[in-house]
């Protein structure tokens, strides 16, 4: 008797520790379950921003563009485009040496929302953000550095936390002349001119009949870019006058060309073929220029004015046109002129062109001159 009660009181108790061990051990899975959702719901998102950063970083590496770059004594402006495909935002902008260092920055110190763009914009910057740089010296190499993040990584409220996404591109440019002030300050509408070379046969250095009677120029800079009315006066060597007009790029690497009412115009004993160029719109800084020549044996047909990033001009070319039957030895002068007529720099070169030969390239070395100063070129040629 004693035996089975003590039997059934076992298996009772048996029973209800299997309850609890099994609510027990259903309660400590829940809590479990419940913790690990928490935290891959955590790491999910942990990931996912890490993801969405890298693709971002991604997007962005290298991917804005130099259009433009002018900076001189008087003008500082740039041009960039974002060629990414996500909106970036420029941070900063520095002045460094070629070797690292860094010699100006805006702002003056940390990182700062300079301008946004969306992708595929471009954006121009001015003196007020770009720095002038007062321990840069006359000529000196140095690099223009760009400092842009993608726009969903910048923190506006406190930028340096958006350091480590930032990237930077950079240009190479030369500082201009320190110390003496511009010859020619600019006007508020002005258009320049590096190029100007007239259609003009080889032996006679005469501008042909049409449809071949034509001055190609080129419009390089400008304050602003659009499309206006340039007009050229073309006078012969005995004075007679012709007229062409065209409507034109203000900024353009292109050759724009001008045909008029000048067929036959040359260069002679009496003077020069003159080329006039005017806007009613803008001033052309470049506005006259002079060629040259001997008829029947050599002239001037085309001149280009190299310059550097910073608008500053240290080599001069002059095609000439060479009447290859007698060929000879010729003297090539370019003489610079400023806004007042004084004159900047004057240059020659003696070259020998062999019989059979009917043009050459002459390149004629310069002190840098801005090209901003120079109002009026002359080329001469003569017989030596």
């Amino acid at each position: 008797m004693t035996d089975g009660r003590e039997s059934r009181r076992r298996r009772g108790d048996t029973v209800i520790g299997a309850i609890l061990l099994t609510a027990l051990t259903v309660g400590v899975g829940v809590f479990i379950l419940a913790v690990a959702s928490g935290w891959m719901g955590v790491s999910l998102q942990s990931s996912t921003n890490e993801a969405n950063r890298a693709i971002l970083l991604v997007k962005t590496s290298a991917q804005l563009s130099f259009e433009k770059v002018l900076y001189t004594g008087d003008v500082r402006n740039i041009t960039v485009r974002n060629i990414a495909n996500v909106p970036v935002i420029v941070t900063r902008i520095e002045i460094v040496s070629p070797a690292g260092s860094l010699k100006a920055s805006f702002p003056s110190s940390g990182f700062t929302k300079i301008g946004e763009l969306q992708p595929q914009q471009a954006i121009e910057f001015d003196r007020s953000v770009i720095p002038a740089c007062s321990s840069c010296t006359s000529l000196e190499t140095l690099r223009l550095r760009i400092w842009y993040v993608a726009s969903g990584l910048f923190n506006e409220d406190n930028p340096i936390v958006s350091v480590d996404e930032m990237r930077y591109v950079e240009t190479v440019f030369v500082h201009p002349p320190v110390g003496a002030p511009p010859r020619c300050p600019l006007p508020s509408n002005w258009m320049m001119v590096d190029v100007v070379d007239p259609v003009t046969y080889t032996d006679s250095g005469k501008i042909p009949p049409p449809p071949n009677n034509k001055v190609y120029v080129r419009f390089p800079y400008a304050s602003a870019s659009h499309t206006t009315t340039v007009d050229l006066q073309v006078i012969n060597a005995t004075g007679e006058y012709g007229f062409a007009t065209n409507n034109v790029q203000t900024i353009s690497n292109v050759l724009q060309p001008f045909t008029g009412s000048f067929s036959g115009f040359q260069a002679g004993p009496h003077g020069p073929l003159v080329v006039q160029i005017l806007s009613a719109e803008y001033t052309v800084i470049q506005g006259r220029w002079e060629f040259g020549g001997i008829p029947g044996k050599a002239h001037a047909s085309g001149v280009t004015l190299w310059s550097d990033a910073n608008m500053n001009v240290n080599v001069v070319e002059v095609e000439l046109g060479v009447n290859d039957v007698v060929g000879g030895n010729y003297r090539v002068t370019v003489t610079l002129y400023d806004c007042n007529g004084a004159q900047i720099q004057s240059r020659s070169i003696i070259v020998r062109i062999p019989v059979g030969i009917f043009t050459d390239s002459v390149f004629i070395d310069i002190p840098y001159t801005p090209l901003t100063d120079i109002y009026r070129v002359v080329i001469g040629v003569e017989e030596v």
